[in-house]
């Protein structure tokens, strides 16, 4: 499920990465041996039996922008083979990967590929970093308006730099934002009063709440209580 975060996957099996369209499973796409999801407002499926020895990155929301010369906004609801955006890297990072000797070793691997493949600085503009840390913080009470206000941008200059480097467009970005703070709040609770975390949530009503929801998941908020997993964002399908 979307939670405005880049990843990076590499099958540490020789099986290519296959993702299927959550709308029709007969429907996918192949990415090779490593692949980069960008910032998402949808789902997507993946099959499980196929990933049964992966390492992952998983960024920040805007993390990925320093290491891609590809703006973060042209990865929004996409994905593509790792060696399409490195070309001469991708393969050797993930040789690298599977000669380590431990996870420990890997995750140091991991550091120094990145660090080598930074093409831009690692800060974010102080205005985009100080409005995904608002909209993180407090997705149910803060506002676009309210941060736009503080950042001292035009609306259209602010707009602009935050889906650059963000991928995906603010207000995208905090609905996708309340919706995982929606999650965190039911997650593993065996009853829930709906009505109680729409209004905490910062929905209108129950109706625009069930609208995001099943936009975001393609659930509703039963049918994600009944499949819910030790893993917040990750649901089995029928």
């Amino acid at each position: 499920m979307p939670n405005g975060e880049p990843t990076i996957v590499f099958n540490l099996r020789d099986d290519p990465i296959r993702i299927y369209d959550a709308d029709d499973l007969a429907r996918s796409s192949s990415y090779g041996r490593a692949v980069v999801s960008g910032p998402r407002t949808g789902s997507f499926v993946i099959d499980s039996v196929q990933e049964e020895r992966v390492f992952g990155i998983q960024f920040l929301p805007g993390g990925s922008y320093p290491f891609f010369r590809t703006p973060t906004s042209e990865l929004e609801n996409r994905s593509f083979a790792l060696s399409d955006l490195w070309p001469r890297r991708a393969e050797g990072f993930r040789e690298q990967l599977l000669e380590a000797s431990s996870v420990r070793e890997m995750f140091a691997v991991a550091e120094k590929r990145l660090l080598l493949q930074m093409v831009k600085p690692m800060e974010l503009h102080r205005a985009v970093a100080f409005a995904r840390r608002e909209f993180c913080r407090s997705p149910h009470r803060v506002s676009v308006g309210s941060v736009l206000g503080q950042v001292g941008l035009s609306q259209r200059r602010f707009i602009e730099l935050f889906t650059e480097q963000v991928g995906l467009a603010p207000k995208a970005f905090c609905r996708v934002r309340r919706f995982q703070r929606t999650l965190e709040t039911v997650h593993c609770r065996s009853s829930v009063d709906w009505v109680e975390v729409a209004l905490s949530c910062g929905y209108y009503d129950q109706a625009h709440f069930i609208h995001d929801f099943k936009e975001f998941s393609g659930l509703t908020p039963s049918q994600y209580q009944v499949r819910a997993t030790a893993q917040l964002n990750h649901v089995p399908i029928p």
